[in-house]
């Protein structure tokens, strides 16, 4: 069994860090007898650790992996899970090299048109102010073999300050968005016009001298242990058990509202001092940083995040998952759990006061053979193999003037005639889900209609890969 972080370094007792929304449940049935499941003490003994050791599994490729052969559904502990070019064509979207088929050698090629014009064909790196371990610019000319890149993106990392009780305390968050055209430009990262209709969702702070944020109040507790159990193996969805690796108070939201402009700035890690966060070599204690954070380096203002795999209009992207309005959705995304964002008003996709784009979210796509199938979609598949569920958004930059980070969960369901018929697959593309609602073949959950499903997720694109 592998230890997380959290568990060596901490040792306290997260408890259950919310009481309502979601679907998130603490009990659950294990061969008929009523197992009570609580988070780990963070005091535990090494005893009462070894004695469960069977039943747990860690958040990390080979612990998925394991649990997925030996049956079990109960996964544990927190980190990023596994990376975003996986063997098996159902876990890496990475681009084939344009020469398969061909007579010639890809050096041959001529660079992707995306590289003079963004909008046309080819990839394109949307955060600018990032670094990719794999060259995005390039990756239409060289073989990325899965596994040999984890797919992460190392960003600016900021030092503000928050109000507490307890006088000023550091705030550490990174910048992926915002809603103004000339800021996003200046800042390297996407501009979003939905920003301004954050309302109360955005939380209010004051640009100090040297450009970090104070904020008014808001903070994150990283301590708890994440924890997601699939609800059944003949349906997953939904788990019955979800608890998320981190949870922000009523007042903090990833949204900020500063010098008249809104920014997509989560934090990423908790109010305490550099020394107490200094992971640049990876390995980091996520007692204290987010579950997508590979390495940070507070002396040098950088951090590295997990990369996850996604589409928008047919095309390949990575993003970055930060938060969400909803327990459940934090748990199975990694991600933090922020009550603030159900001030988002959802359902209204594009229309003037709208500050959300939509995501599209299967929750049972097509699960057997796992990576393996390139059909794989949904939480379904989330929930059994522990890889990430090949959400489907709509408009990102360069391909829609609409993008926003705050997306809209449009939650789908394949009906039974779709499934029976062979018609349940992999869908990338926006209308190409809509028609299928349309016509009748996926639904909301439990046959419900089809439309929005409630919690908003918030994720930057950080690149489009073809």
């Amino acid at each position: 069994m592998q230890v997380t972080q959290k568990d060596k370094r901490q040792g306290r007792s997260g408890g259950n860090m919310f009481t309502g929304g979601g679907f998130a449940m603490n009990n659950h049935k294990n061969g008929g007898n009523n197992v009570s499941i609580k988070r780990w003490s963070k005091r535990a003994s090494p005893v009462l650790i070894a004695a469960t050791a069977a039943a747990i599994m860690y958040f990390s490729a080979a612990t998925f992996a394991a649990a997925q052969e030996q049956g079990g559904l109960l996964r544990q502990g927190n980190g990023p899970g596994p990376a975003a070019n996986e063997t098996g064509p159902g876990c890496n979207i990475v681009p084939p090299l344009a020469s398969i088929g061909t007579k010639v050698k890809i050096s041959q090629f001529p660079p992707p048109d995306s590289l003079t014009d963004p909008e046309l064909a080819g990839p394109v790196q949307l955060l600018k102010s990032g670094k990719f371990d794999i060259p995005i610019e390039r990756l239409t000319h060289i073989n990325v073999p899965p596994g040999t890149h984890r797919g992460t993106i190392t960003l600016p990392l900021f030092k503000g300050a928050v109000n507490t009780r307890f006088g000023l305390k550091p705030v550490w968050y990174i910048i992926l968005d915002a809603g103004d055209k000339e800021e996003a430009e200046r800042l390297g990262v996407n501009f979003s016009k939905k920003l301004h209709n954050a309302g109360d969702a955005a939380r209010p702070a004051t640009l100090r001298d040297d450009g970090t944020f104070l904020f008014e109040s808001g903070l994150v507790d990283f301590s708890p242990n994440r924890q997601v159990q699939a609800g059944s193996q003949e349906k997953p969805f939904p788990p019955s058990i979800a608890n998320p690796g981190s949870v922000g108070d009523a007042d903090y939201s990833p949204l900020v509202r500063a010098g008249g402009i809104v920014y997509d700035a989560p934090v990423i890690a908790a109010a305490v001092d550099d020394a107490q966060i200094s992971f640049p070599n990876g390995d980091p204690n996520y007692g204290l940083v987010h579950d997508q954070v590979i390495a940070i380096d507070p002396e040098h203002r950088t951090v590295t995040l997990s990369l996850i795999n996604g589409y928008s209009f047919g095309k390949p992207v990575f993003y970055i998952s930060t938060e969400s309005s909803d327990p459940t959705v934090s748990a199975i995304e990694g991600n933090t759990f922020a009550p603030r964002l159900r001030k988002i008003e959802t359902g209204v996709d594009d229309i003037d006061r709208s500050a959300v784009e939509r995501i599209f979210i299967a929750t049972n796509g097509a699960t057997e053979d796992g990576c393996q199938n390139p059909q794989r979609q949904g939480l379904g598949a989330a929930l059994l193999d522990g890889h990430r569920p090949n959400n489907t958004f709509g408009g990102i930059p360069t391909t829609a003037t609409d993008y926003s980070p705050v997306w809209d969960a449009n939650v789908y369901e394949w009906t039974d005639e779709a499934i029976r018929k062979g018609y349940r697959g992999l869908l990338t593309e926006e209308f190409r889900i809509l028609k299928m609602a349309r016509d009748g073949y996926i639904t909301g959950p439990n046959g419900a209609p089809y439309g929005s499903f409630g919690p908003v997720i918030v994720c930057g694109v950080a690149a489009r890969l073809n």
